[in-house]
């Protein structure tokens, strides 16, 4: 039987161990993707380890969205092929049910029904030589137009999954050329990306963080567009709105607010500063990690007839869309978004690479496993 490594997590108190066990293969409705490359959020460290408690079945081997190629379909594939080149979704659904969702590789979902998933057949992810995805999780990328007309390498393809979750949160709410978007805080990971994503989108950006100097580095990266503003974040809600409106440069406000607090933040009141600086009929989208309650503005939201909504990751048609603004050069990546340290682990040096993608927590900064 063919074999292959991967990396397993036995117990949240140990360390991952690297093993060789049986190459999975391909049943109806599957793929196997020969893994080229996989991302490493900033915080697989802490899911690891139990600091973020995020519900995983285990033994497991854990993972994040990658670049592959697909090395085997099952007998009902119409489209893939054994030497595509594939971006790997790690969003699974429930197929009988698709609110029914886990995170592949790191996030059992947490209820009954999605934990089943990360149980039984979803249980193995990315940090392998090879993984098993369902067939609608594997979208074909153009290699002519990726690597040859762009000049991107494999791990420049990992910065995708970092602009198309906000890219799920700014067409959830439907964003259009010429709106003004506030992004807060716009100075992290998924924050930087989701500035990148609206401007692409033709959007107005103001992007909102308490570290000048990452506001700087933005300024630097989107300057060109001249539809890049920033604020620098003050302890008062009120000055906050004031400054966004400002910034807005418009009487009646933002069109629309985008939140990514991250999970260290609690009882922050940036929520209501952004809300305060919408207009009516504003939208507010809420993608971040905190883990605690928010506190609303009742009667601003009410009278204003603003729209507070959630959105966890992204549909299939975001990923259908994204692929095609990255392919028709409307989403740079790489360098050309301003990654300018790019750090390359193998699965022997897991350790290493989870303590470097911790440090790099900004935008500008990206950390790669390639097994």
């Amino acid at each position: 039987m063919a074999t292959h490594r991967s990396l397993v997590l036995y117990a949240r108190d140990q360390p991952l161990v690297l093993e060789t066990s049986p190459r999975p293969t391909a049943k109806a409705g599957e793929a196997v993707v020969r893994i080229l490359a996989a991302d490493i959020v900033p915080y697989m460290g802490e899911v690891l380890d139990g600091t973020l408690p995020y519900p995983l079945s285990l033994p497991m081997t854990p993972g994040n969205t990658a670049i592959g190629r697909v090395f085997e379909v099952g007998p009902d594939a119409v489209q893939l092929t054994p030497g595509q080149l594939v971006f790997c979704d790690i969003t699974i659904r429930g197929r009988d049910n698709p609110s029914v969702t886990i995170l592949y590789g790191i996030h059992g979902g947490g209820y009954p029904a999605a934990q089943k998933l990360m149980d039984g057949e979803w249980r193995n992810a990315t940090y392998a030589e090879y993984a098993r995805f369902p067939l609608e999780n594997l979208y074909p990328l153009n290699e002519d137009i990726l690597f040859n007309k762009m000049g991107y390498s494999i791990s420049d393809l990992c910065l995708m999954p970092v602009c198309l979750v906000p890219f799920g949160g700014l067409s959830e709410v439907d964003i259009k050329p010429g709106e003004v978007v506030i992004v807060a805080p716009a100075t992290g990971r998924f924050g930087g990306g989701a500035v990148a994503v609206a401007l692409a989108m033709g959007a107005t950006v103001i992007a909102a963080g308490r570290n000048q100097n990452a506001l700087q580095a933005l300024e630097r990266i989107h300057g060109v567009t001249g539809r890049l503003r920033t604020v620098v974040l003050t302890s008062e809600t009120t000055r906050n709105t004031e400054l966004f409106r400002e910034a807005a440069g418009r009487p009646d406000g933002a069109d629309a607010y985008f939140d990514f607090s991250p999970p260290a933040v609690q009882g922050s009141s940036l929520l209501a500063s952004g809300l305060g600086a919408l207009r009516s009929f504003g939208r507010c989208i809420i993608m971040g990690g905190m883990m605690g309650n928010i506190q609303v503005p009742y009667a601003e939201v009410m009278f204003k007839s603003l729209r507070l909504q959630g959105r966890f990751m992204y549909s299939r048609q975001h990923v259908l869309q994204f692929i095609q603004m990255v392919e028709s050069g409307l989403l740079p990546l790489g360098e050309k978004a301003g990654i300018n340290h790019t750090e390359e682990f193998g699965l022997e040096s897991i350790h290493e690479a989870l303590q470097a993608a911790g440090k790099l927590t900004g935008w500008g900064a990206h950390v790669i496993l390639k097994p």
